[in-house]
């Protein structure tokens, strides 16, 4: 009987391979990849990891394998252009599972829907993050006298109190990404989700003309008068050590940043703190990580992306993810109750009415994304390059066809 029950365990475990590919690279990245990894394979599963320097490099790698006839059998992406353009009979959906395991009732409207694509369920979430918060040392912050930032004015007053102190006051990777992030912090601190979504989902021309985006693009040139002259090229987590550090008092980023505090070792509240896009209109502008399911003609890897479907959407998985991520879990029925008090304060915003929008990654179509991220570094890294110009470029890509 023993021997029959070994046998039968291990072929239940025959034939669910899965080939991910994914480009999580940091130290917390690769503690939240190893996650479901190893839960994937307490389940019987093999894990062929393929991973890529970045996001776009990871993109390039699956796009081209699919072409050649070698998909991989899960990409980690975004719900973006990307996505939808995969969509068109190149990703595997998952609408009888989500029928047969209740999934939509889980998850947000507003993440529910960017997971559909002509109605099928194209990708499952991983998590989610928001792209407006920025994080602080706490020990800077007490040895300068500084209170939590409520509003920008006095987020700037902080910055000017570290710069006195002799501290870098915005830690700034500079990468475009990272740059064009700063700028749209300051549209959504300044506008709240109601502009947010008139200048960005329905691109109306009049909310290109209100008096927010001059003052947006001020801030945003304000942000890199605080900064150190290393900032060129840095990676976003090495630039979250100089505040993990306390070599920079402040820095804007998701909250994947969260999980490179943990990483070292320190507690929200004790040695870091966090805050959103300091407002009187709270929003809360969502980045949904997820992996999608390129189309397989191999049994193997077919059971390999059922087994790792059904390991994502487990609600003990998305609270371990969650822990080590920053990420706050994609499901609403997974228990937050011991999360920290920064994934605490996500966890209430996404579920407050009015607060969610969705990010520029997944409002804007890819091109012109990259648009705007060219002209924010053009603007940040450009002095003579006038706020007039600033907001005449943003008008000019967002009314572009």
């Amino acid at each position: 009987m023993a021997l029959f029950g070994l046998l039968a365990a291990s072929t239940s475990a025959f034939g669910q391979t899965v080939d991910v590919q994914q480009y999580w690279n940091s130290a917390s990245e690769s503690k939240a990849m190893n996650t479901i990894a190893d839960a994937y394979k307490a389940r019987g599963g093999k894990w062929i990891d393929s991973p890529s320097a970045d996001f776009d490099s990871a993109i390039a790698a699956a796009t081209s394998r699919i072409a050649g006839g070698e998909p991989p059998s899960a990409v980690l992406m975004n719900p973006n252009a990307a996505m939808r353009d995969l969509a068109s009979g190149q990703l595997r959906d998952f609408d009888d599972l989500a029928a047969k395991n209740g999934w939509q009732k889980a998850i947000a409207p507003i993440v529910w829907d960017k997971l559909n694509v002509d109605k099928h369920l194209v990708g499952l979430p991983v998590g989610i993050h928001a792209d407006n918060w920025i994080w602080y040392s706490k020990s800077l912050f007490q040895a300068a006298g500084i209170d939590e930032p409520k509003t920008l004015d006095e987020m700037f007053a902080a910055a000017d109190k570290l710069k006195a102190a002799g501290h870098t006051a915005f830690a700034v990777g500079g990468e475009p990404w990272q740059e064009v992030s700063i700028l749209t912090s300051m549209i959504i601190a300044l506008g709240g989700p109601e502009y947010w979504n008139e200048l960005f989902i329905k691109r109306d021309p009049e909310a290109l003309k209100s008096p927010l985006l001059p003052r947006a693009f001020e801030l945003f040139r304000k942000v890199s008068t605080y900064t150190d002259p290393a900032s060129p090229g840095r990676s976003w987590n090495e630039t979250t050590n100089m505040v993990v550090t306390g070599k920079a008092g402040m820095q804007f980023m998701g909250d994947w940043a969260r999980g490179e505090f943990l990483a070292a070792g320190q507690v929200a509240g004790k040695e870091f703190g966090c805050f959103l896009a300091p407002t009187d209109k709270p929003a809360y502008a969502i980045v949904v990580d997820i992996f999608a399911f390129p189309v397989n003609k191999d049994e193997d890897r077919i059971k390999g992306q059922t087994l790792l479907a059904e390991t994502v959407m487990d609600p003990a998985v998305e609270a371990k993810l969650a822990a080590v991520k920053g990420s706050v879990p994609s499901r609403l029925d997974v228990d937050t109750s011991t999360l920290d008090l920064c994934a605490a304060k996500g966890v209430k915003a996404l579920a407050t009415p009015g607060v969610t929008v969705s990010s520029t990654y997944d409002a804007l179509p890819g091109d012109l994304n990259g648009r705007m991220t060219d002209l924010a570094t053009q603007f940040w890294t450009d002095p003579s390059m006038t706020v007039e110009a600033g907001v005449k470029g943003l008008a000019d890509i967002l009314q572009s066809k």
